[in-house]
């Protein structure tokens, strides 16, 4: 393993353990063995969707917290396939294979996505270990909406809570008039550790791109409402900072206190996909 790729795998190793520490309160157990029912269509908003076979690369730089100040180490690219349709907890999801351009870099994740309102279904985390490449799959509630976030992983999975407040007027720029100056919803996250689950209250705004984010904009120009979407916990801490556009796969920029994400045009280079790991279905 080269040494910039290991010194990000021992970043973000130090990450999950904070991760682990700031879970939150207990929350009360839910029944899991009740299959969870296809939601709602959700009414109005803005949420992206994807056919089999659609692809986009992010790419994303990270900060090396062994080091003072801003330090931040080279970026990683990665690419996002949509590799199948499936059911998965009686729900019709996307399954998402993603993978690093880098083929040194031996983590991938694979999503499976509600088609309803990409709320996340199954994640599984494929990464190095001294005993081989392992996976770890995410315990999620499917009766709770939520977003998902990357968290101690490498992967710049992140995603808000779907659908976005649509806007009613905007200009070509992507700065415009909106029917709500700004939305914001209080969401429980839920993570479950060892048989225990954790709540920790989160709050999602969603509001007209400021100007700061222009340069985003002319760099990867779509038609259509944009939205700038802050996650983050009561006391303003973890904040994560999206930029959505109608017309794109995923969010144009994504940027938290450990990593900043872009989406690249459709004319960059594609990725071969090596074989993805992946663990026999199942509840």
């Amino acid at each position: 393993m080269s040494h910039p790729v290991r010194r990000i795998v021992v970043t973000f190793w130090c990450i999950g353990l904070l991760a682990v520490v700031s879970l939150g309160t207990p929350a009360r157990a839910q029944d899991q063995s009740v299959p969870a029912v296809e939601p709602n269509e959700p009414r109005g908003g803005f949420i992206p969707s994807w056919k089999v076979g659609d692809s986009w690369i992010l790419e994303a730089t990270y900060r090396d917290l062994r080091s003072p100040g801003e330090v931040w180490l080279p970026p990683i690219r990665w690419m996002f396939k949509v590799r199948a349709l499936k059911n998965y907890q009686r729900q019709k999801c996307y399954v998402i294979h993603v993978f690093p351009r880098n083929r040194h870099l031996k983590v991938q994740a694979i999503l499976y996505l509600s088609t309803i309102d990409l709320r996340p279904l199954r994640v599984i985390d494929i990464f190095p270990t001294k005993e081989g490449v392992k996976y770890q799959e995410r315990v999620i509630d499917p009766f709770h909406p939520q977003p998902l976030f990357a968290e101690a992983s490498l992967v710049p999975y992140d995603l808000p809570l779907f659908p976005l407040v649509r806007p009613s007027i905007q200009q070509a720029d992507g700065f415009g008039a909106y029917r709500e100056a700004r939305r914001s919803r209080k969401i429980d996250k839920i993570t479950t550790v060892g048989g225990l689950r954790f709540k920790k209250s989160l709050n999602q705004e969603e509001k007209k791109p400021t100007r700061q984010y222009a340069d985003v904009f002319s760099s990867y120009r779509l038609a259509g409402e944009s939205f700038q979407v802050e996650l983050g916990d009561e006391q303003g801490k973890e904040t994560l900072v999206q930029i959505w556009q109608e017309g794109a796969p995923w969010a144009l920029s994504s940027e938290s206190p450990s990593r900043k994400v872009r989406l690249l045009p459709p004319t960059a280079a594609p990725v071969p996909a090596p074989a993805p790991i992946t663990p026999q279905e199942g509840n």
